[in-house]
This record gives structure tokens, C-alpha cells and sequence, in this order.
């Protein structure tokens, strides 16, 4: 008897023990179906934010590669530098971002000699001038650094035509000089050595007015040549000019005609340099005009539509402009020279201008005054045609 007694005593017990496990166990699977999800912390960042910081507030590329010149890290500039996105080259070797083998292998030679090392590229397809410092770091990897000098290298490029173009123009009119002072210095008769004094005092003219020309251009390009501007009347810049321009074409036996169109608006310009850059293009009309020929100056108003991818570069440009245009019959431009007419000291053909003279500076002040005025200049033109000079101004609206 006790012995059952024992085991439904047991029994009991077992029973509730069982149940009250159960429940705890419906308590568990219930706190875990409940509980928040928690992610797991994410991986360290092997570049802290002072790094990133640093690294996006300078003006050069910055990347990070391993020994295995595997990237690591690019920055935003040098992804923009090289024309790709900088998630898209992580994890990938170097050279899938630089393209040149050249570079690929400076930095793997940096890494493994653990010594500075810099290349310069000129991709092709970019037109760019990229310069690549590799820095070994201390343990593994290097820093490398890439910076765009295609700006730098115009300039050095620019400085260089500019030297080798003055030494070319004042070469000539130096020799020439240099040669008649050593005849004069021979006595020769007196006829002839006035003659040779008119000479040398054409070639020392020549001279003066490219220095001249120069000086003006660097203070132009410079910003030290301030424009006086006023409200202007159209009508009265284009007969300051043709008054001046008059003696020289009635030498060559060329009509000047004038046409300006009525009620044209008031222009906010420097009388004097706007009247400077139509001199200037009715002298290169003159010059390259053949006798009984003819010159037209004309003037008028036109709208931004009309004027249409002439002002496709203007920033903010105007609903009206006044154009002042120099049509002539002259030689006309050759297709191939026209995109660099305004350059500094460039000629269409040199054996073509040697006897007509010029600098090769005129055109370069003329655009630049233009543009410093807010407005453009162009030129339409065929060989043995004429050509078409114009000279668009910006009309300020009232408010």
C-alpha cells in the first residue's frame, strides 16, 4: 500500500514538474519570437572620419592600395579624374582605374622597393595632363596621390609659343635694321642712304607697334585695363571708326558703306576700346581688300534666337543684342584657319602676310575687349570670298 502511495505521489509530482517546464519553455519561445532584432555591429572601418574628411577636401585624387595594388580606398576626385565611379573600382586592382601600364607599374615598383616614385600621363581619349605621386606607407600598401595639371601644362605651352613667336617677329626687323646700320656705316651715296634711312625707320615702326601690341594685351589679359563704361550710342562708334578708316581706304580706292539700323538701343560699353575693335577689323579689311573693292559697315538689332550657337557659351546671355558687323570683299579666310583666327601671333600664311605686315596680335585684342564688354565676336568667311566679321554686344534691359 505505501508503495503505491509512493508512486502516484511521484507520478504527481513528475506531472506538475513536466508542466511547469512546458510553460516555461512557451515563455522562452515567446520572448524569442518577440524580442527585437538586433544587427550585427558592422566591420571596422580601416579609414576613420578624419581620414575621409581630409582626403574629400583636397583638389588631388587621393587612393589607397595594398601590396597587391588592390584599391582600398578612392576618393570622389580621383574617380571624377580618371571617368569612373569610386564604388565600382574597390576591390579592384589599380590598373582598372589609372589605364596605363606605365602607371601600374611605377606603383608596383614603389611598393616593392618601399620607395617614392611619380609618373605623368597624357591619356589619350581625355586630353588631360594627370601627374601620380606613389607613397609606400610604413607597414603595407601606399598612398597615392593624382592631380590634373592639363591647365598648368597650357600655360608652361602658351608661355613657350609666346617666346618663340616675339623672338620670331622681332627677328626680322632686327635683321633688317642690323644689316642697313652696317651699310649706312659703309657711306654709301646720299640718295641711297635716305633711302635706307626710310627704311630703318619702317622696320624700327614694325618694332614699336608689337611692343606696343604686347603691352596691351598683357594688360588686358591681365585685368589691369579698366573699361569706362557709359551708355553709348551705336551710331556714334560706327562713325568714329569709318571717320578714321576713311584716308586709308580712299588710298587703296575701296567704298566704305555704312548701314545702321534705325532706334538702336544704347550700349553700355567703353567708347574708346569698342571703338579700338572696329578699327582694327576695318584695318585687316583694308589690308587684305584689293583696290575698287568694298567695305560694309553694319549695324542692327538682334534677338537671342537669331544670333542662335554663337551664344551658346554666354553664361547668362541677353534677350537683345547689337551687332556691329565688317563685311569686305577681300582674300577671304581658309576653312581650316578660322577656328584659330583670334589666336595670339597666329597668320594664315605667313609667306601671304610677310608683305602686307601685322603682328598676328589685332584679332587676339579684339577678342578679348569683346569679351570683357560681356559679348562675343565671330567670323563667317570663304576663301577668295570676303570675309564677315561681327561683334555682338549684350543690351542691358531696364529694370
Amino acid at each position: 500500500m505505501i508503495w503505491i502511495v509512493l508512486l502516484a505521489v511521484t507520478t504527481i509530482i513528475a506531472l506538475i514538474w513536466g508542466w511547469r517546464g512546458q510553460r516555461n519553455l512557451r515563455r522562452e519561445l515567446a520572448y524569442l519570437r518577440n524580442r527585437p532584432v538586433v544587427a550585427p555591429p558592422p566591420p571596422a572601418d580601416p579609414f576613420n572620419q578624419l581620414f575621409r574628411t581630409l582626403s574629400a577636401a583636397l583638389d588631388a585624387g587621393v587612393i589607397v592600395v595594398n601590396d597587391g595594388r588592390t584599391i582600398r580606398y578612392c576618393n570622389d576626385v580621383a574617380a571624377k579624374l580618371f571617368g569612373v565611379s569610386a564604388n565600382a573600382v574597390l576591390n579592384h586592382s589599380v590598373i582598372t582605374l589609372v589605364r596605363d601600364y606605365q602607371a601600374d607599374t611605377m606603383i608596383e615598383q614603389s611598393i616593392r622597393r618601399r620607395d617614392p616614385q611619380q609618373v605623368t600621363l597624357q591619356p589619350v581619349l581625355s586630353n588631360r595632363t594627370i601627374r601620380i605621386w606613389c607613397e609606400p606607407m610604413p607597414e603595407s600598401g601606399a598612398l597615392i596621390l593624382a592631380r590634373d595639371l592639363t591647365q598648368l601644362s597650357l600655360l608652361e605651352r602658351a608661355r613657350r609659343d609666346l617666346v618663340a613667336n616675339v623672338s620670331h617677329e622681332l627677328r626680322t626687323p632686327l635683321a633688317s635694321i642690323k644689316l642697313l646700320v652696317e651699310t649706312l656705316a659703309t657711306q654709301p651715296p646720299p640718295e641711297l642712304a635716305q633711302r635706307m634711312l626710310g627704311q630703318v625707320d619702317t622696320e624700327l615702326d614694325a618694332v614699336m607697334q608689337l611692343v606696343d601690341e604686347l603691352h596691351e594685351l598683357s594688360q588686358i589679359e591681365s585685368g589691369r585695363t579698366a573699361l569706362q563704361l557709359q551708355p553709348t550710342a551705336v551710331s556714334t562708334i560706327v562713325e568714329r571708326a569709318h571717320d578714321r578708316i576713311q584716308p586709308q581706304a580712299k588710298r587703296k580706292d575701296l567704298r566704305v558703306v555704312v548701314r545702321v539700323a534705325p532706334d538702336l538701343p544704347e550700349v553700355y560699353v567703353d567708347r574708346d576700346r569698342i571703338s579700338q575693335v572696329l578699327l582694327n577689323l576695318l584695318h585687316n579689311a583694308v589690308k587684305w581688300t584689293d583696290a575698287g573693292g568694298t567695305i560694309t559697315i553694319e549695324a542692327g538689332l538682334r534677338s537671342r534666337a537669331e544670333l542662335g550657337h554663337y551664344l551658346s557659351r554666354m553664361l547668362e546671355p541677353s534677350n537683345r543684342w547689337v551687332i556691329m558687323a565688317i563685311h569686305d570683299t577681300g582674300a577671304g579666310i581658309p576653312a581650316e584657319a578660322i577656328p584659330r583666327i583670334f589666336e595670339r601671333f597666329y597668320k594664315v600664311d605667313r609667306a601671304r602676310t610677310r608683305g602686307v605686315g601685322g603682328t598676328g596680335l589685332g584679332l587676339a585684342i579684339v577678342k578679348h575687349l569683346v569679351e570683357g564688354h560681356g559679348g562675343v565676336v565671330w567670323v563667317a568667311s570663304s576663301e577668295g570670298r570676303g570675309s564677315n566679321f561681327t561683334v555682338a554686344l549684350p543690351v542691358v534691359e531696364d529694370e
